[in-house]
């Protein structure tokens, strides 16, 4: 299990790379942090429920936090005077002490130590602990790609390593993001050698390392694949091919999160989508038609006989999108309950709005809630990182 540890410093830029190199190393498997760079956070969430295996901090919230007299959790000073061996004095007698500017490594193992946790990790997470999101929608128009980059961004926020994957024909994410400058392979190369190994006879799938084949976005704080440009390959992606690719991010141990951005429901990669991702997000509109097509699709995928998983309404939960009043959103149909709805924007309807789409306050407090009430608990044992300023 992993050990939950508070961070609280005074500078912000501190905590990003410090989540990043752990969220791609194997201290992501050991370490959850949550991290705060304001005072007051850092002493409402100390006065909490949850009760961390240890907390690393510089001074000044180490001296507030013990007033309250709970030093009963081990705890550490970050110093930057240089030699920090030992143990600290005066009003921090306690605790220990650790370099604050050093290698990673060796800061996140005196950490570990601090809690007395020994460093073990399988050389891959299971398939349980990345958890693929599929989003979906029965009719078009409905904002699913704004979604899925909004959860993207979100979920990378709070420090999870995360990967949005496209299956669009036509990849829209474009008009959202920049591509960044690289000389990544992407999703075509990929699918070229799964073919290639599976051409060599090999009963067992290889696991690529798929750092050769992925960018960063780092607006989206996620890592993807860089859009196709030859449309005939994403056409000729088939739901075996589908399969493999999803197999690879969720065995790579690389990821906490996959959003799997859907095309038509009648593909062949949304079909894989819907028989192997573990939550399925299906996005609505406030239309009639809608809801009925979402309705006729799960009724298809609960018949014996469409040859769908039986779990596909199981794992299913409904968002409501664009909805002009979260009071007045709709009422889907029987069998269908609401989980979260989110609003319509008016600035989106004007002229080059794409930047504003990941940038909405309303939009993301939304997308906040979603995350905090249908996908954490989805999470066990992955969530590896909180920030808080």
């Amino acid at each position: 299990m992993a050990a939950r540890i508070v961070l609280a410093v005074r500078e912000s830029q501190y905590i990003e790379p410090l989540l990043h190199y752990i969220h791609h190393s194997e201290y992501g498997g050991m370490l959850r942090i949550s991290a705060f760079s304001r005072l007051d956070t850092f002493m409402e969430f100390m006065k909490g429920e949850e009760v961390p295996d240890a907390v690393v901090a510089d001074p000044s919230f180490i001296e507030a936090w013990l007033v309250e007299g709970k030093s009963t959790i081990p705890w550490a000073v970050l110093s930057d005077a240089g030699d920090v061996r030992g143990k600290p004095s005066g009003n921090l007698a306690g605790g220990q002490v650790i370099e604050k500017y050093q290698s990673l490594p060796s800061l996140l193992d005196a950490i570990l130590q601090l809690c007395d946790v020994k460093r073990s990790r399988m050389a891959s997470i299971s398939k349980e602990e990345t958890l693929l999101i599929g989003v979906v929608s029965a009719s078009g128009s409905s904002g699913k790609t704004t979604l899925a980059l909004n959860l993207a961004k979100q979920l990378g926020g709070l420090g999870l390593s995360v990967f949005y994957l496209n299956l669009e024909s036509v990849d829209s994410s474009g008009l959202f993001l920049r591509v960044p400058d690289g000389n990544a392979p992407g999703l075509e190369r990929l699918l070229y050698e799964l073919k290639a190994n599976e051409g060599e006879g090999s009963k067992v799938k290889t696991q690529l390392e798929l750092e050769r084949y992925v960018i960063r976005h780092e607006s989206l704080r996620s890592e993807a694949f860089r859009p196709v440009e030859n449309l005939k390959e994403k056409l000729q992606m088939t739901r075996t091919d589908t399969l493999d690719v999803l197999e690879q991010l969720s065995g790579a141990g690389r990821y906490d999160v996959v959003i799997v951005d859907t095309g038509a429901l009648e593909e062949e990669q949304t079909q894989a989508v819907l028989h192997r991702c573990g939550l399925l997000l299906w996005v609505l509109t406030g239309a009639k038609t809608s809801h009925h097509k979402t309705a006729g699709w799960l009724g298809h995928c609960s018949n014996p006989h469409s040859g769908m998983l039986q779990e596909v309404p199981v794992k299913s939960r409904f968002v409501m999108n664009l909805a002009a009043d979260a009071h007045n959103a709709g009422i889907l149909p029987e069998g269908m309950q609401m989980d979260a709805v989110l609003p319509y924007i008016p600035s989106w309807a004007i002229q080059h709005h794409v930047e504003l789409c990941l940038n909405s306050p309303q939009f993301t407090a939304g997308v906040q809630q979603l995350c905090s009430e249908i996908i954490e608990p989805a999470l066990p044992h992955v969530f590896t990182g909180n920030v808080y300023e």
